[in-house]
């Protein structure tokens, strides 16, 4: 039967739960390729070091390739649970970043980018 589990003849109940996942956004100032790549090698090895190899796993972060965003923004999928922890090691990362606010889906990702990039006059082009 879908959703139940039989253990030595008794039934028990499984949730069947949706993971819920966030989207952060970051604006790189100065983009590059090699700094593109070596902010990501200095993300991933901040976060090792915040919360471990463990929840590094856990947390589930991941790049989100979005074709209708400039290259200029980065945009990091993770687990709800670890959402803090993505956002720390990517402040302490030593780059010149600007962290957009966190978004559930990435339909209204893209509608804060765009409204960033409206008043967002004060961004210096590279």
């Amino acid at each position: 039967m879908f959703g139940w589990r039989t253990k030595k003849g008794a039934a028990l109940s499984t949730t069947l739960t949706k993971k819920k996942y966030r989207y952060a956004c970051v604006y790189l100032q100065n983009n590059d390729g090699s700094v593109y790549s070596r902010f990501m090698s200095d993300f991933y090895g901040r976060l090792i070091e915040l919360c471990g190899s463990i929840d590094f796993h856990k947390s589930n972060a991941r790049i989100v390739n979005v074709d209708a965003v400039s290259k200029k923004f980065l945009i990091v999928k993770c687990k709800l649970e670890y959402v803090d922890n993505v956002l720390l090691s990517m402040y302490f990362t030593n780059y010149p970043i600007i962290i957009l606010p966190i978004s559930g889906t990435i339909k209204q990702l893209k509608k804060r980018i765009q409204e960033f990039l409206v008043y967002g006059d004060f961004l210096t082009d590279s």
